[in-house]
């Protein structure tokens, strides 16, 4: 990670409540270091202003004015200041659980937040053997209402997300290169004996649809019972593909009006509709461009509120938020309100706030792995996207088809959609 404004703002206290500093003899040591190499002055302008002053927004609080400035020595004097920052210096902060409460008031359980924010009001997920509808969440708990949806989101856990790093993805797409050379009749070379007991699949795959090599990009389109089927196996790991479903599905929404439901594994992911989708040889280079990627990304997801997470443990560690004294603890939906209230007053106020900034980035870079999502799309560029149209399910989306968590993203008005189920429902009977 590189710019960690709040660790920044960490050092700079502990610093202070010792001898103190002098802002040139540290800003020299700071820039040689590999994490702040990159800082400009006028972003180590504002950490000075901000941790004396409290920067643009709070500078009205005495509260945020931690360190004085002594002809030119930043030093903390107050033993209040100082003693605090003792007790919460460190900056691991642990993931914490959200409790889900029906709006009516009954208890149903708890869930990592992390989940929970990625959810938009009216999404369906399953938690203690019911399908709950998100309403909101309001001081660290999240609202719900039963739901009769047949079709709910499968609540992921971080413990068991550990997807394909960059250089195991590198690698499978190797493979799959030896895979697709094995398959022709003239190759006499000797196969490792893993490829040799898969060699079935693959050419199942084959027959079906395609087995990709290394620069090649696989779309399949299949239509089921179910409705219509795009998979695409980009092999970049889960959370890549995770944002690059939300990012196709708002891309193609602004074609035509669409309903999605998509799911996503290490290899690939899955949209599906009750209409064509229409991704095709006309469009799809459009659709896997790294143009205006992060903007995109912005809209597909709630990033907003994926922030507003990621700012409470910014501010924990920055030392915007007091945690309280040992054995009295504040409780997270406090911590969550407090953060909330400065996330919302840097938004208001202070658009350009440092540590604002870093939240947006964290997410972009932690959750949403942009970096790796932006060098797929330039691989997918350079390379050559194969479109096929297999008459039934192959052995790459199987597993995709049966997996069952779903995300929606809709562009559809709610009119539109109560008359295509009125159709159906004629239909039907």
């Amino acid at each position: 990670m590189i710019l960690c404004f709040d660790v920044l703002i960490q050092y700079l206290s502990t610093l202070a409540i010792s001898d103190g500093f002098y802002p040139d003899e540290i800003y020299a040591e700071i820039k040689s270091t590999h994490c702040y190499k990159e800082m400009t002055e006028d972003e180590w302008d504002q950490i000075l202003h901000f941790i004396s002053e409290g920067g643009a927004a709070l500078q009205q609080y005495d509260e945020f004015k931690k360190v004085e400035i002594i002809n030119g020595l930043y030093k903390i004097t107050s033993r209040r200041v100082a003693m605090r920052h003792r007790l919460h210096i460190g900056t691991i902060v642990s993931d914490s659980m959200m409790k889900v409460k029906f709006v009516s008031g009954g208890y149903v359980g708890v869930i990592e937040e992390y989940f929970i924010s990625r959810l938009t009001p009216g999404d369906v997920f399953t938690l203690a053997g019911r399908n709950l509808e998100y309403v909101m969440i309001k001081d660290m708990t999240a609202l719900v209402r039963k739901s009769n949806a047949k079709k709910s989101i499968v609540p992921s856990w971080q413990g068991g997300r550990m997807p394909l790093s960059a250089n195991l993805g590198i690698m499978l797409r190797r493979k799959l290169n030896e895979a697709s050379d094995s398959l022709q009749p003239s190759n006499k070379v000797k196969k490792e004996i893993e490829l040799e007991v898969l060699k079935p699949l693959f050419e199942l795959q084959e027959n079906l649809s395609h087995v990709p090599k290394e620069n090649e990009l696989l779309i399949e389109h299949i239509e089921t019972k179910d409705g219509f089927h795009l998979f695409a196996y980009p092999f970049e790991g889960r959370l890549v593909h995770e944002a690059m479903a939300a990012l196709l599905a708002y891309r193609i929404c602004r074609i035509i009006p669409i309903t999605f439901s998509f799911a996503m594994n290490d290899y690939g992911f899955e949209l599906l509709s009750d209409q064509p989708i229409p991704v095709d040889d006309s469009n799809v280079y459009e659709l896997f461009s790294p143009d205006n990627l992060t903007a995109d990304i912005q809209r597909s997801v709630n990033s907003a509120e994926m922030a507003k997470r990621k700012f409470r443990d910014i501010a924990v560690i920055g030392g915007l938020i007091f945690q309280g004294y040992p054995g009295e603890y504040k409780k997270q939906k406090h911590l969550q309100s407090s953060a909330s209230l400065l996330f919302n007053v840097f938004t208001e106020y202070d658009r350009h706030n440092l540590l604002l900034r870093q939240a947006y980035h964290e997410v972009m870079e932690q959750q949403m792995e942009e970096a790796r999502l932006r060098n797929m799309l330039e691989r997918v560029q350079q390379g050559k996207i194969i479109i096929t149209f297999p008459q039934n399910l192959t052995p790459f989306c199987f597993p995709l088809k049966v997996d069952s968590m779903r995300e929606n993203f809709s562009s559809e008005q709610l009119e539109d959609r109560v008359k295509k189920m009125q159709m159906q429902l004629r239909w039907e009977s």
